[in-house]
């Protein structure tokens, strides 16, 4: 349905209007902001348009909220500053953050800002790290973003600071700014209304990926909170969210019902070279999902990003994690989904000797992925040599150009992690078992019960029937279950 909408383009406008609270399971008597933010939310031909703006109007129409008028801002701490400040306001679309957890209340999520360094493909520019990108000549960010703070805090002094993002993206393609920091899918989405190639943008490193939600203000009634999240969740379960993603961004998955976050550890779960996601625990995940039935879609992060954010947003997931007597009480624990041991590798060539714990606590550098349970298990026994690196992949190249003496690494992945980096599994040597491990998927401890008991349900059908016992022999035929 299409609304009428009122543009705001200034703080004094934004601060007028009625501030009437009203309590109902509608929120009929909301003020409804957004920002006027492309791809999700916009105004066109005098109509606001965008993937949250659709969704949220949608949401109206199922709560029967006729003409309600939703306003569109270009002065985001404003609107931000009133969602703070007032009883009865809807802001879309605000990420979920930990600082901003229990200042508001939260519907969603309706998508995923992944914040980062993108330039042009042309420049043949490649970004490893955030000290990587403090030395780049040129970064272009958007006056009043917080995407500005997050660089000046960093200390950048290579920042160009403009009014809009079209200026940012008009700097960029006419080569006045090496990359632009900011939001992936909405600068892409302001190069092509621009008529440039978004073709030619690459995402050179991403810093931070946050959950989009509706923030609400703390006064609205807990009752508009569940009626709204309950038909937000419909919504996705009889495919309208994934139905609006394909038209504003063709081929991204919208986020489900549950928020799903993997890693990239093979052979659980990786991507292959044309991108497919892959592996024997995204295999048991899918088998579950169709039990239920649920459509899954799962975002892969490093495993600090990832773990940090199921910890931290409701109905969230992550796998496969170790369930550790650290972790118990964090997560609601559905599993196990997969069996390894946590082993030291060294270069077959080395002339290196493991044959305790006490040997490896005495090389120079020891090598494991950040953020693993190993990692922490290595610090409880006092190791005081640990390197950490965000991948697996990372850790298994270190130890073959022997930057580290040793890895850690778990013994399913070598083979995988050796023919991702043009190697042989035979390059490296097994020297000692550090320790046996299950891993699990792990919710949030504020995932709903509903949910939970669907996917433990889940868990035991696949486990009953037949499907689980034929995922594992399909990936390790040498490993009893």
């Amino acid at each position: 349905m299409k609304r009428l909408i009122c543009f705001i383009a200034t703080i004094a406008t934004l601060l007028t209007g009625s501030s009437c609270h009203k309590e109902d399971i509608t929120g009929k008597n909301l003020r409804i902001i957004c920002e006027d933010l492309r791809p999700y939310s916009y105004v066109e031909n005098n109509t606001l348009k965008g993937i949250s703006a659709d969704i949220t109007a949608r949401i109206l129409d199922l709560m029967a909220v006729q003409n309600m008028k939703i306003e569109v801002t270009t002065d985001w701490p404003a609107a931000y500053n009133l969602l703070r400040t007032s009883d009865n306001v809807a802001l879309f679309t605000t990420g979920f953050t930990a600082d901003r957890k229990d200042q508001f209340q939260w519907v969603g999520p309706i998508t995923m800002f992944s914040t980062g360094f993108i330039g042009l493909r042309s420049s043949g520019i490649t970004i490893g790290s955030v000290n990587d990108a403090m030395g780049l000549s040129s970064v272009g960010v958007v006056k009043g973003y917080p995407t500005v703070t997050m660089l000046q805090e960093r200390d950048f002094k290579n920042l160009i600071i403009y009014n809009t993002q079209k200026e940012a993206v008009t700097a960029l393609y006419a080569g006045l700014v090496t990359s632009v920091f900011d939001e992936s899918n909405s600068i892409r989405s302001v190069a092509t209304v621009d008529g440039h190639d978004a073709g030619q943008l690459s995402e050179l490193f991403t810093l931070s990926s946050v959950q989009g939600f509706i923030a609400f203000s703390k006064g609205v009634s807990p009752k508009i909170i569940e009626s709204w999240q309950e038909k937000l969740d419909e919504l996705k379960g009889s495919g309208f969210v994934q139905e609006v993603y394909n038209t504003y961004l063709p081929g991204v998955k919208a986020p489900g019902i549950i928020s799903i976050y993997t890693e990239e550890n093979p052979p659980q779960n990786y991507r292959t070279a044309d991108g497919t996601l892959t592996g024997s625990s995204v295999e048991i995940v899918n088998a579950m999902s169709q039990e239920i039935p649920m459509n899954v879609s799962i975002t892969i992060e490093n495993w600090t990003d990832a773990y940090e954010q199921v910890q931290l947003a409701p109905n969230s997931m992550i796998f496969s994690t170790v369930r550790t007597p650290a972790r118990e009480s964090l997560f609601h624990w559905i599993g196990p989904v997969c069996r390894k041991n946590y082993c030291f590798f060294v270069n077959s060539n080395s002339t290196i000797d493991i044959n305790i714990i006490a040997d490896a606590k005495q090389l120079t550098a020891v090598g494991v992925p950040q953020g693993w349970a190993s990692e922490q298990e290595l610090k409880n026994q006092g190791f005081t040599n640990i390197h950490t690196y965000g991948t697996p992949l990372i850790v298994f190249q270190k130890l073959l150009d022997h930057t580290i003496d040793a890895a850690v690494l778990n013994d399913i992945a070598i083979p995988y992690l050796a023919e991702q980096s043009g190697h042989l599994p035979a390059e490296v040597r097994n020297e000692l078992v550090l320790s046996y491990t299950e891993t699990s998927l792990a919710f949030s401890l504020d995932t709903k019960d509903k949910y939970i008991q669907q996917w433990e349900q889940a868990y035991a059908t696949v486990m009953s029937n037949g499907k689980f016992a034929e995922i594992w022999a399909k990936w390790y035929p040498e490993i009893r279950w």
